[in-house]
């Protein structure tokens, strides 16, 4: 399934879109509620482990585990999310691998293919435009809420988040005014289809449920007035906005 997927991601992104950027594939699953422990056992245990030899190779940049926390129909909702950041996408990842490295493992004891149904693949180009609060360590990143966004003209909403955003933001996490603790966005690539009409994505680290709730700081610095008029005329339709727990992160 891991090599599928990975197929299907080279055909369908051809280097016209990458051009050797940075690529990131985000995996939505769905996995019973008796078989989460399990699956979160064996994405950390091993392909965390996999993950993280394949950045030091310089294959990949980012590896990360998260689930979902609430939803609307949480019955049939994918709940688990797995990103994986590629330096090269014409340099395909041997995911069979992995049984190298745990070879007194059975390879049905790593996989997670059976314990799961990948329901969504969302295909993006990386914009390198991370922030964060200063000296942050792993306590601060234990949230993030991530946006689809659906927009109407794509070039003019990610100059707003560079030009605009991310230095209010920036600005905010600098002075510790800020229940962020990190954000950074991407253009969306695939699908491009009616049921998935968003053309951007954004993230925003928390270090607490309740800030990622509620991310606005009481001491933090007011939007100037009129910052969202020309954002809101810009606008397609509602955002897609999940919140996750970050359950294991491996980058470079």
């Amino acid at each position: 399934m891991r090599k599928t997927i990975m197929m299907l991601f080279i055909i369908l992104v051809s280097g016209q879109f990458i051009q050797a950027q940075g690529a990131s594939v985000h995996l939505h699953r769905r996995v019973a509620d008796t078989d989460m422990e399990e699956v979160l056992k064996r994405e950390v245990k091993y392909w965390s482990k996999f993950a993280q030899s394949e950045i030091d190779k310089g294959n990949m940049y980012f590896w990360g585990v998260f689930t979902r926390i609430g939803g609307t129909d949480l019955e049939n909702e994918p709940n688990v999310l797995i990103v994986n950041g590629f330096t090269d996408i014409d340099n395909e990842i041997n995911w069979g691998g992995i049984q190298e490295m745990f070879p007194d493992v059975k390879m049905e004891d790593i996989d997670t293919r059976e314990l799961s149904t990948t329901t969504d693949v969302v295909i993006l180009r990386d914009l390198n435009n991370h922030i964060q609060v200063p000296d942050a360590t792993g306590e601060d990143f234990n949230f993030v809420r991530i946006k689809y966004h659906n927009v109407k003209d794509l070039r003019w909403h990610i100059d707003f988040e560079v030009n605009k955003v991310k230095p209010f933001f920036k600005a905010d996490m600098d002075a510790h005014k800020s229940k962020r603790k990190g954000w950074g966005n991407a253009v969306i690539l695939e699908p491009r289809s009616e049921k998935f009409p968003y053309r951007a994505y954004s993230y925003n680290l928390f270090s607490t449920l309740s800030d990622a709730v509620n991310p606005r700081h009481e001491e933090g610095t007011s939007w100037p007035d009129g910052f969202f008029d020309e954002y809101q005329k810009n606008v397609a339709g509602p955002d897609d906005s999940r919140l996750y727990r970050v359950i294991k992160v491996v980058s470079k």
